[in-house]
């Protein structure tokens, strides 16, 4: 598993294909080679396979939310019937994927273990027993889009975050069924947030 030099990190599509075509469209003119899923794909499994279809021939690397953990889960019991191209995708995402040092979750609850820092985002100042190694943690799930380092939230007004080597980072690029997406150029060091609605 690998990431390209620049990702489009993209969650929370909940069936919203056109919004997905559109983000895909812009990736593609700034030179995207990766795509980066952070789950919830769809809400209705007859909105799968056309989200499925916008994603052909991108090289994806993600986790799947819990509308893909109950379709899958359905198709395994003989419940639903999802067409293989759909089911094959579904399969490939993860709970949570590590590559190298940045982790990609659907809903994380766990950033903040990296003591002493914790409890400057509500945790409890106790190490956690789930360890994550990664310098950035991509997250969905919330639908609001925002960054965060090991010091506190980071201004994103201006529509982008300059990523340091030393610091932890927690970045959500917001929900795609709201128009909201980001790009990681990886060799400028750069999240770059984008909104297809504004």
């Amino acid at each position: 598993m690998r990431f390209g030099r620049r990702v489009g990190i993209i969650g929370d599509v909940h069936g919203a294909d056109v919004l997905l075509t559109r983000a895909l469209d812009a990736c593609r003119v700034a030179g995207v080679e990766t795509v980066a899923l952070l789950g919830d794909l769809f809400d209705r499994l007859d909105q799968a396979d056309a989200v499925v279809r916008a994603l052909d021939g991108w090289h994806i690397v993600g986790v799947r939310g819990n509308h893909e953990s109950e379709a899958l889960l359905a198709a395994t019991n003989g419940q639903v019937h999802i067409h293989p191209a759909t089911a094959a995708l579904l399969r490939r995402l993860e709970h949570r994927v590590i590559v190298d040092d940045v982790c990609l979750v659907h809903e994380e609850d766990g950033w903040g273990c990296h003591d002493p820092v914790a409890t400057l985002f509500g945790g409890s100042g106790r190490l956690s027993t789930r360890r994550y190694p990664a310098w950035i943690t991509f997250a969905g799930h919330t639908h609001v889009r925002h960054a965060r380092d090991e010091r506190g939230t980071l201004e994103i007004g201006r529509g982008s975050v300059a990523l340091a080597p030393h610091r932890r980072y927690l970045i959500n690029p917001g929900a795609l069924v709201n128009g909201q997406f980001a790009i990681w150029d990886r060799e400028a060091g750069v999240v770059r947030f984008w909104d297809l609605k504004g």
